[in-house]
């Protein structure tokens, strides 16, 4: 199998905010991915939330975290097996899977036995060492944290997201509901009663890239597009 996309040591900051989009805190975290085998990979992140956090669920990220993850060719029979192929997370401190859907175009889901809360996530990488991450953590089904991301291969700076920049427009129409989360955008449709597609529309002023990632899903079927476009160049 060919070597991991995402593996390496990488630093990564992650602003966290509530629901409704109000800004809560960062979370410093040192995150490293190393081969154990062909297939498997230990993941060990060593997070440190700030004083903002002190009071708010993410505060408990604190400590180092560890789980390896098994990864499964594209040809893997199963309906989210993506073009880059499946992964599943085998614990002890989280379990679930993600899917590489194009190259360096992840999405995982799953819980955290030991901090208590499921996560929806996404990684995309948009430049030679720059990812842009984050997601949702969710406490029995109610979501308590928005979180948008980046990271750089650790060796350098803290990387950082400029958070008032304007996300890019997810070009969605029909009923529904947006919100804002700092530079991210969250379009939530419902094409059908039985068929959600929830858009994440993301800029990085650093790098002039903007993400749009959008999941479509039904009973017993899911599919996820990711594209990655310079900016539209807007009037200051």
């Amino acid at each position: 199998m060919t070597e991991d996309r995402f593996g390496g040591a990488w630093l990564v900051t992650e602003y966290v905010h509530d629901p409704d989009g109000r800004f809560a805190g960062v979370v410093r975290q040192r995150r490293t991915l190393e081969a154990l085998a062909e297939d498997r990979i230990r993941v060990i992140q060593i997070c440190e939330p700030d004083g903002g956090l002190a009071a708010h669920p993410m505060g408990a990220f604190a400590g180092r975290w560890v789980f390896d993850l098994v990864r499964h060719s594209a040809e893997t029979e199963t309906e989210e097996a993506g073009a880059g192929g499946l992964r599943t997370y085998v614990g002890p401190d989280v379990v679930g899977y993600g899917v590489e859907w194009s190259p360096g175009a992840m999405t995982s889901r799953g819980f955290w036995p030991r901090f208590g809360h499921g996560f929806e996530s996404y990684a995309v990488l948009i430049a030679p060492g720059r990812q842009l991450t984050g997601g949702f953590f969710s406490a029995a089904g109610r979501e308590v944290a928005a979180i948008v991301g980046v990271a750089a291969p650790d060796g350098g700076a803290w990387p950082a997201l400029d958070l008032a920049a304007p996300p890019p427009d997810p070009d969605v129409g029909g009923p529904g509901a947006d919100r804002r989360i700092g530079p991210l955008t969250v379009a939530e449709r419902w094409p059908s009663p039985v068929e959600q597609v929830r858009t994440l529309a993301l800029a990085d002023s650093q790098t002039g890239q903007s993400v749009v990632i959008i999941d479509r899903q039904s009973p017993g079927t899911r599919r996820v597009d990711v594209s990655v476009t310079p900016q539209a160049t807007r009037d200051s």
